[in-house]
């Protein structure tokens, strides 16, 4: 076994479910919920339509540890097949992990939760064939989650993305500001959920040029601990953006 089979044997062990500290009730809504202090742990496929043609299969597994009644690890891996430099290429294309603080609040005399943190990305794969991003980064982040009632939730977040280590084929460095805004319903008639989530970025290494994606994502929960949730990103195809034109994507949601 190579040094990095060892590595990602170690991360797969990390990411699997352990017995909770003391968190809040938890509902497949709430895992999609970036503010709330739940365990979970997602495994996920999609499919991103490309330009020139190109496409990628990205297989990904994403959840949440509450280390603390306060503080919460939020982990991302992601492994991708592509074809967008002219072939076919397969590699592990990033993991994030990211730290957050939480504080109950109560602005404006509506239920909140105020985030603080910071997120380390880092490139695992290769820039020039597709399958990395040609940066390792850190983006620290605040934002709030909104509860107006039992069945909406509002999460404001901001959060700047900066480069410490670019990859020498990519043209410029990472400086963004990501503004997000995010949109979930509990569906209770169907066990279920829907989110809205629009991330904007401004880049302020080319021109402070302005993207945005939509994405969309509707789940069920088919007992209190699994559910299935199903994925629209909505890239150049219908907003302005050079990420992708579109993606679709599937998943299964574990809580614990």
């Amino acid at each position: 076994m190579t040094l990095r089979e060892i590595i990602f044997a170690g991360l797969v062990i990390f990411m699997l479910p352990r017995p909770a500290l003391a968190q809040e009730a938890a509902s497949g809504a709430d895992a999609s919920n970036p503010t709330a202090a739940v365990n979970y742990q997602d495994v996920r496929y999609h499919y991103f339509d490309l330009d020139r043609g190109a496409d990628k299969h990205s297989f990904e597994t994403e959840g949440a540890y509450m280390l603390h009644p306060r503080l919460k690890l939020t982990n991302e891996l992601r492994y991708v097949n592509t074809d967008s430099s002219g072939k076919s290429e397969q590699d592990f294309e990033e993991l994030k992990l990211k730290g957050i603080h939480l504080t109950n609040i109560k602005p404006f005399g509506i239920k909140a939760k105020l985030a603080l943190g910071g997120e380390w990305l880092k490139d695992l794969g290769n820039f020039e064939e597709g399958t990395g991003t040609g940066a390792d980064m850190i983006a620290p982040l605040a934002g709030i989650g909104w509860v107006p009632d039992d069945r909406n939730f509002i999460i404001t977040l901001l959060q700047y993305f900066y480069s410490y280590d670019t990859d020498s084929a990519r043209d410029e460095d990472v400086r963004e500001t990501a503004p997000r805004l995010i949109w979930i319903r509990s569906l209770p008639d169907i066990g279920g959920w829907f989110k809205a989530d629009l991330k904007m970025s401004i880049d302020h290494e080319d021109d402070e040029n302005f993207d945005q994606l939509l994405e969309l994502q509707l789940g069920k929960m088919l007992s209190p601990r699994v559910g299935l949730y199903g994925e629209v990103f909505l890239g150049d195809d219908v907003l302005d953006s050079n990420a992708y034109n579109y993606s679709v994507g599937a998943a299964v949601r574990i809580m614990y």
